[in-house]
């Protein structure tokens, strides 16, 4: 099991940033993909594991936000918020994601994306 701790992530790419959501893209160094999003509940930024597929599926616009999030492989989730990190067991707490029912397409206004 992998726990998506910020400080042993690479960022990659910035998918989407704004005054209501960041959207990060991470990659660990075993190679395994990590997104940050904006949480509304708690309030923060939370990392998390994502597959390609799920990935994938979403860049597609297939899945939102949030159903990416909920078919995470992540068992436990960081949560950065107002300078404090903690460290949350998504069978302990219902976390809500900002904008989480948007697929990219709509996060990102109908503006392409690159997707390489």
């Amino acid at each position: 099991m992998t726990v998506a701790k910020q400080d042993n992530l690479v960022p990659v790419k910035v998918l989407v940033s704004n005054s209501h959501i960041h959207l990060e893209l991470f990659e660990s160094n075993g190679g395994n993909l990590f997104l940050s999003s904006t949480a509304s509940n708690p309030k923060g930024i939370v990392y998390y594991a994502v597959t390609p597929s799920l990935f994938c599926a979403f860049l597609e616009n297939l899945i939102s936000l949030q159903t990416m999030f909920n078919a995470s492989p992540s068992i436990f989730v960081e949560i950065n918020s107002n300078n404090k990190t903690t460290l949350y067991s998504r069978s302990d707490i219902d976390i809500v994601l900002t904008s989480g029912e948007k697929s990219i397409k709509q996060l990102v206004n109908h503006c392409p994306i690159e997707v390489w």
